[in-house]
């Protein structure tokens, strides 16, 4: 049997520029509770594939893991954004890349026992290059990698980003890649 925690009170403990958290009073199975949870608009993810078959990957400097990470381009959505426009926005402005082919791939919580945040992956295709357009503080390298490589480097555990490695092998599953 399922237990449903109901909301005893509820107030932003933190509200910042890329999300809240909101601190709940819960009643829970075993009495009352604290559940703090980031409040997230969401993103989405490109699996973005030239017309050579390469994969575009991005490198940048993570701060909470104090590393350059290897992962698919991405990007947060913004306020009511649908996620397609999330997805083609955010190709444009962080690879230069426009899409004339843009299809979902799949759609899941990365977080779930403490964010609200729900992620969205595309297949990009019939790319056409243009000028990157990063905010003031982003700085990437842009790269390209052929998918089986990819998938080596994943199942070597080398690439360690959770977005990546679920759109990457939910691609290669679904005979994207």
């Amino acid at each position: 049997m399922i237990f449903e925690e109901k909301t005893i009170s509820s107030k932003v403990v933190y509200d910042g520029p890329i999300f809240k958290v909101r601190q709940h009073v819960v009643e829970s199975f075993g009495g009352e509770s604290i559940r703090d949870i980031v409040e997230h608009s969401g993103g989405s993810i490109m699996v973005a594939i030239t017309d050579e078959g390469k994969i575009l990957m991005e490198r940048q400097f993570r701060k909470a893991l104090e590393d350059a990470i290897l992962e698919l381009p991405a990007g947060k959505a913004d306020p009511d954004e649908e996620p397609l426009v999330t997805a083609t926005r955010e190709l444009a402005e962080e690879t230069g890349y426009r899409a004339g082919s843009v299809k979902h791939l799949v759609s899941y919580y990365p977080t779930c026992g403490y964010s609200s945040e729900l992620l969205h992956i595309y297949i990009c295709r019939d790319l056409t290059p243009g000028d990157t357009d990063w905010d003031d503080t982003e700085c990437l390298e842009l790269l390209e990698y052929e998918a089986d490589e990819l998938i080596d480097m994943i199942m070597k555990g080398e690439i360690k980003d959770s977005k990546t490695i679920i759109g990457l092998l939910y691609a290669r599953q679904a005979g994207e890649i």
